[in-house]
């Protein structure tokens, strides 16, 4: 990443998926005696080669710095979820899997204010030291202890900030709507970050239970547990059906994966195998309670960025016909990684195994790019690594979502930097060959037809493709423009902060108000940052037409034609705002329920305008498309 930093969000958890138990190397591993001479003249070379450029190479060199080198250049050969941790890569995965930390209860970014990158708090956990301490969404972190955190790397501020319980820190904060910065002195403790989040009466009668879109949305050590909770509230409440969001929820725990399927479906029901070299990794995984929610029709909700656990979950749900699943294709990621340490500041985190749902499917796409994985590619002040580059592209099935994609999960300044992007020959080239790559892998079964329970017909090749494919609504170039631009959340920030609010967030509407004073917020060029640049079509192709005439010598003689040209522009970008008004109540009402309240009115801000919700619900309602929708060959079958 270089000087204009892509936005991170930290949380003290990392996308790092633990699947499966530790691995020790042994004689399973290699094939008799000539396995085990082809790694000991490996290991011969090596130090051979070692010694000599360690002692006669024509400078010094650093041996641990070579051997790191060696070691990463053997992973890059492998696939990309086999990684060797440092100590920030171990720490991240402690919390990734126990789901707690010791900190204050917050994530933050870091945030361009007058030409200065500082950090920013983005939400607050509920119910701890932060909350407590009345930390707000918006809050500018300028010092800790002291120390100024002004332009610096936002992983050494989520470290000064993390500490053992019971550690005190004191913090300054600059708030808008105050005019001097204050300290504030918070006692750290032990962060318990939910991954489970029930809201009943969004919709009446249909329960939501979100693993999506929350702080900590993965599968961790506690996730059954709070997911029991959740189901038996929804249950107590006489939910007539249950919408589970998986969406961009990256995976977490083979076992707490099984236990979240348990909930769902019966008893000894088959959830997922798991099929590797070792005999000691092919095991099958099974249900072991009754299912608590039975007779309640059920809809899973997943998008490309759904994986692992989560796939496992929708996997055995739809084997099972359990349920239906809806939204976009999930993400492949069907691999099982083992952990061990190799020293006491690293550990290797390798790939044992491919998961496999109840029907037999191979839940793995492979994304194999050996050296490609550390190439970057530059893009105005940023770098973007190739293989997302490539992988985002391929996954796109036109120009104009492959561009959007791009330009959301990069950050780029603009969309017209996507559109370069896109355009080089490279990508290009290379997105054809990654679907290649799927097209030749040896453990793709796309071709392959598979059964569930229940008969219905599912397919492989890798993800789980829903029984109903509901793609959310694109959001216009100007929003999209806003959103990167920060200009929502600005907004919400400095709104909150002079605004009276209802106790609930149910009771309350983005209107004329909050429209009005966003366009007063627009006009204040101070606050626009990167959106000062934005231009419509149309405006780019008066400038262009204004160039041209300037160096024809024209530009006198067309004045008069320019002046009617720029004030239709000008029209027209009017009526560009009125158009996208619909999404920006959306975006400005999503920013304020997560600064004004929290958890429970970031998720119900969310699901307004979301049409995937929105058909589940429409679904759930109306039991005999419920039946249809699951296509069950089993005449008369609900599916449960």
């Amino acid at each position: 990443m270089s000087g204009r930093k892509r936005r991170r969000i930290w949380v003290g958890t990392a996308l790092i998926g633990l699947l499966g138990t530790c691995l020790v190397l042994d004689s399973r591993l290699v094939n008799g005696e000539d396995g085990y001479a082809a790694v000991g003249n490996s290991i011969d070379e090596y130090i051979e080669t070692l010694k000599l450029l360690t002692t006669s190479y024509y400078k010094p060199l650093a041996s641990d710095s070579l051997t790191t080198s060696a070691i990463e250049g053997m992973l890059d050969e492998l696939d990309p979820y086999t990684q060797m941790l440092n100590r920030r890569g171990l720490d991240d995965l402690m919390i990734d899997t126990q789901g707690k930390f010791g900190g204050l209860g917050i994530t933050i970014s870091t945030m361009k204010r007058n030409g200065v990158e500082v950090p920013v708090v983005l939400s607050v956990i509920e119910g701890t030291p932060a909350d407590t301490s009345g930390l707000v969404v918006g809050d500018r972190i300028v010092k800790v202890d002291g120390d100024p955190t002004l332009n610096r790397k936002l992983e050494e501020v989520v470290d000064v900030l993390r500490g053992n319980p019971g550690n005190r820190v004191v913090i300054t904060i600059e708030r808008p709507g105050r005019s001097q910065p204050f300290d504030q002195e918070i006692i750290r403790a032990r962060i318990r970050v939910k991954s489970v989040a029930s809201i009943d009466g969004i919709e009446e009668g249909i329960g939501y239970i979100a693993m999506s879109g929350l702080i900590g949305s993965r599968f961790s050590e506690s996730t059954p547990v709070e997911l029991k909770a959740a189901v038996d509230e929804l249950k107590a409440k006489n939910a007539r059906g249950i919408i589970l969001d998986l969406r961009g929820n990256p995976g977490g725990l083979l076992a707490q994966a099984v236990a979240v399927a348990d909930v769902f479906l019966g008893p000894d029901l088959l959830v997922v195998t798991t099929r590797g070299r070792v005999d000691s990794q092919n095991k099958e995984y099974r249900t072991a309670e009754a299912s608590r929610v039975k007779d309640i029709p059920l809809v899973v909700l997943v998008n490309s960025h759904s994986a692992s656990a989560s796939e496992i979950v929708a996997g055995a749900i739809q084997d099972s016909d359990r349920g239906l699943i809806l939204g976009t294709p999930t993400f492949g990621k069907g691999s099982v990684q083992s952990f061990q340490r190799v020293s006491d500041e690293k550990a290797l985190k390798w790939t044992t195994a491919l998961y496999y749902t109840p029907s037999g499917r191979s839940i793995h796409k492979n994304r194999r790019f050996g050296r490609l994985g550390n190439l970057a590619l530059n893009v105005g002040d940023s770098q973007v690594p190739l293989y997302q580059t490539v992988a985002t592209i391929a996954g796109e099935e036109s120009r104009e979502d492959a561009i959007t994609r791009l330009f959301e999960q990069f950050d780029l300044e603009s969309t017209k930097q996507a559109e370069q992007l896109f355009e080089t020959e490279l990508g290009q080239m290379l997105g054809m060959a990654l679907r290649e790559d799927r097209v030749a892998d040896e453990v793709s079964d796309s071709a392959k037809v598979f059964k569930t329970a229940g008969g219905r017909t599912v397919y492989g090749g890798g993800g789980i493709t829903p029984d109903v494919v509901v793609k959310p609504e694109r959001r216009p170039r100007l929003i999209l423009e806003m959103y990167r631009a920060g200009l929502f959340f600005d907004f919400a920030v400095e709104y909150a902060a002079r605004t009276p609010f209802p106790r609930n967030p149910e009771d309350y509407e983005v209107g004329e108000k909050e429209i009005a004073a966003f366009r007063a917020f627009l006009a204040d060029s101070s606050k626009l940052g990167n959106f000062r640049r934005y231009r419509t079509p149309a405006q780019n192709e008066l400038e262009n037409l204004n160039k041209a005439l300037e160096a024809a010598g024209l530009d006198a003689d067309a004045d008069q034609a320019l002046e009617i040209l720029r004030n239709l522009v000008e029209s027209e970008r009017e009526a560009e705002f009125e158009k996208a008004e619909p999404f920006i109540r959306l975006e400005i009402g999503r920013e304020l329920g997560n600064r004004v309240w929290g958890r429970k009115g970031r998720i119900l801000a969310r699901l307004k305008g979301d049409e995937q919700f929105h058909e589940a619900v429409r679904i759930l309602r109306d039991p005999e498309r419920y039946r249809k929708s699951m296509k069950l060959a089993l005449a008369g079958n609900s599916g449960h």
